[in-house]
């Protein structure tokens, strides 16, 4: 089964148990999806991140002299 959890911190459990009620799912089901979404989001925002540093340096190519685009710092 791989790694098992042993959660001993009180405040964690019972917001566990609230989570899972409030979604009317097990501990383990609202956990996991919760896990799912924190993940998603995380990875929507490293996309986010890499798009936005790709538009800035698109932004930087097109002051560079022609003859120069697109070369490398070896060339």
């Amino acid at each position: 089964m791989g790694v098992q959890l042993n959660i001993k911190d009180e405040t964690v459990i019972r917001l566990a148990k609230q989570l899972a009620a409030a979604e009317h799912k097990t501990v383990t089901q609202a956990l996991r999806d919760l896990l799912k979404r924190e993940h998603q989001k995380r990875e929507e925002a490293i996309q986010a991140k890499l798009a936005a540093v790709e538009k800035l340096l698109e932004g930087i190519d097109q002051h560079w002299k022609p003859e120069t685009r697109g070369m490398t710092l070896k060339e």
